[in-house]
């Protein structure tokens, strides 16, 4: 059944819900940590390197490269969990959804594997079969989070949901991302730091416009 996003207030309503409950940053600290730490510790470091450290140099990465990448999951899911507290009165604590995030960690990893392995796949058959995989994919985090879902039921459940309202997702998603593309482009000015800040920022406003675009297309 299509029911559709209510675009303007998915995209303005995590403002408010950030500025009213702070904590929502919370779970995103690790992961900008992890961030910010590399833009330090790496910024300008390879081309100084000699041949002899860069074999360290890129295995230090690849361990920070994967702790950030389940610290992200971790944050997202989080952040979806207590937005959604937050709509529905409950209490938003960052410990309860962090605790959740972790009771879903293996759906997480799962799922954002085979939707990585799906979007490179599809990004080589000639890009657009990778993007179109991208959207309909969207919503996989919040299902998993909010209807307790395994990863590949959840990524089953978002395609469903996001064939039915495609016109709706597709618009949401291209002001989504022109929004998170400008605040990270302008944060990306300030040296060293400049990405992590704007990961900092744009990871929990990215989880609650999801959760709010998937709570309308589930009829909430």
């Amino acid at each position: 059944m299509k029911v559709g996003i209510d675009i303007g207030k998915s995209l303005t309503e995590p403002v408010g819900m950030l500025q009213e409950n702070y904590s929502l940053f919370v779970p995103a600290l690790l992961p900008f940590a992890i961030s910010l730490i590399s833009g330090i510790a790496f910024g300008g470091s390879i081309f100084r390197m000699r041949p002899a450290g860069m074999g360290a140099l890129m295995g230090l990465a690849g361990i920070l490269g994967l702790i950030s990448f389940i610290a992200s999951l971790i944050a997202a899911g989080a952040i979806v969990d207590m937005a959604h507290r937050q709509l529905t009165g409950e209490s938003a604590g960052y410990m309860e959804g962090i605790n959740a995030a972790l009771s879903r960690l293996g759906s997480l990893i799962v799922a954002t594997v085979i939707i990585g392995i799906g979007a490179f796949i599809g990004m080589m058959l000639l890009i657009i079969p990778g993007v179109i995989w991208l959207i309909l994919v969207a919503f996989t985090i919040p299902i998993i989070m909010l209807e307790n879902m395994d990863g590949i039921e959840a990524i089953k459940g978002s395609i469903g949901l996001v064939r039915e309202n495609f016109g709706d997702v597709v618009v949401f998603l291209i002001a989504l991302i022109i929004i998170v593309g400008i605040v990270t482009m302008i944060l990306s000015l300030i040296p060293y730091v400049g990405s992590a800040v704007a990961s900092l920022i744009t990871t929990p406003y990215v989880a609650v416009a999801l959760t709010l675009a998937y709570l309308d297309l589930r009829g909430e």
